[in-house]
């Protein structure tokens, strides 16, 4: 998921990271669908986690930025430098006093898919990563990290499933590792919301009233309002886990479906988002899942399946039954007047990780494509990766 960034960055610093990144086009496909949500594509040919990755924003520029700093997250995790790695087996490096995550420690990260290669003595590569609360070094197995191209570096036995979750990248380090933490924890708390997926209890439970918005997420009801004027319905919900949620960390958590009214060849998409306040996480699920349209209908991703239309159609009409009863003032909030720095909202959201029970947290500065950008990816134990997205 990449974010709506709205930070001015210079044309000259874009083209160079277009370059350092081996992109040879940034796509304006916004024309391709009637939402008038900005979004770009930016292809890039020799990708090996994906060759074209998407941006969306308010404006052409902002989806340019997203889909570009999207791309060198993938950049990041795909290029290796062996003297990054160190070799051996969890009890070897235990027994030289160091601090030592296993596999089953990668959370946010990674899960662990074949245990029997997972083990204490099996020899992996390992990569440093710091603790957010204090620096201190942890070694984490660079499988959680990295996804070099085959023929290109080895990490040991797979037996993690990669996931991009948990990565952020920006010309500033406190914003990257901002994004990596909201992205970390919007799609473990949506995993802690609806465990099950969409069900008719989290449907009619956790639907937001629309005459809410327009005091408590008014940023939202504006881009709510242009999509219903291009012939969309809007459906937002609260996705935040329920107090007593063992894990619950405290920070708003946005679903948004898009349905179209004409029911036309993509029906329905959605949405998810966290923020550090509720209008931003709604607008950002809602800005997600227009750019969930255009994913399908410019049909350049890879990774995408082709939806069930019958299942999307059969979901937009249940819908349209519900009576929505919670109010957008339910959901948390945690933007803190004082918290207007990067720097200050990453306290606070360390803060409300630690709360919550998440009281280790790493993160790696990954090597970047061109100097003056900085990628970022936490590790976060005991984090889990929700399947809706």
């Amino acid at each position: 998921m990449s974010p709506p960034s709205t930070d001015p960055v210079s044309p000259a610093f874009l083209d160079a990271l277009a370059r350092g990144l081996g992109v040879t086009r940034v796509a304006r496909v916004t024309g391709l669908d009637r939402t008038g949500v900005e979004v770009a594509c930016a292809v890039r040919p020799g990708g090996h986690v994906l060759q074209v990755c998407n941006g969306k924003g308010l404006t052409y520029e902002a989806a340019a930025r997203g889909a570009l700093f999207e791309t060198a997250e993938l950049w990041a995790a795909e290029t290796v430098r062996p003297e990054r790695l160190r070799w051996g087996a969890r009890a070897e490096l235990e027994r030289t006093g160091d601090t030592v995550w296993g596999v089953e420690a990668l959370g946010s990260a990674g899960t662990v898919v074949v245990p029997r290669l997972a083990g204490p003595e099996v020899r992996l590569a390992w990569c440093e990563a710091r603790t957010l609360d204090g620096g201190e070094p942890v070694w984490v197995p660079a499988q959680g990290v990295y996804c070099p191209p085959s023929g290109t570096v080895e990490l040991g036995p797979v037996s993690v499933a990669w996931t991009t979750n948990g990565s952020g990248a920006h010309p500033e380090p406190e914003p990257a590792l901002l994004h990596a933490l909201l992205e970390a924890t919007e799609r473990d708390q949506l995993s802690r919301a609806l465990p099950e997926g969409w069900s008719e209890e989290g449907v009619v439970g956790r639907m937001l009233r629309p005459e809410s918005l327009e005091d408590g997420a008014p940023r939202t009801a504006a881009l709510r309002d242009a999509l219903r004027a291009r012939g969309f319905r809007v459906y937002l919900f609260d996705v935040t886990p329920a107090p007593r949620t063992r894990g619950r960390v405290g920070l708003p958590v946005a679903a948004a479906v898009l349905v179209d009214a004409d029911e036309g060849p993509v029906p329905l998409t959605a949405g998810y988002a966290c923020a550090m306040d509720r209008d931003e996480a709604l607008q950002k699920a809602l800005l997600e899942a227009a750019q969930s349209r255009l994913t399908d209908i410019h049909g350049a991703r890879e990774d995408v399946a082709a939806a069930d239309r019958e299942a999307a159609l059969g979901f937009a009409q249940a819908l349209s039954e519900v009576r929505p009863r919670r109010a957008v003032d339910a959901m948390p909030d945690a933007a803190d007047r004082r918290a207007k720095t990067a720097t200050a909202k990453v306290r606070t959201v360390l803060s409300l990780l630690d709360g919550a029970g998440f009281t280790q947290v790493a993160g790696i500065a990954l090597d970047a494509p061109v100097p003056g950008l900085h990628v970022w990816k936490v590790v976060v134990p005991g984090m889990r990766v929700s399947e809706l997205l």
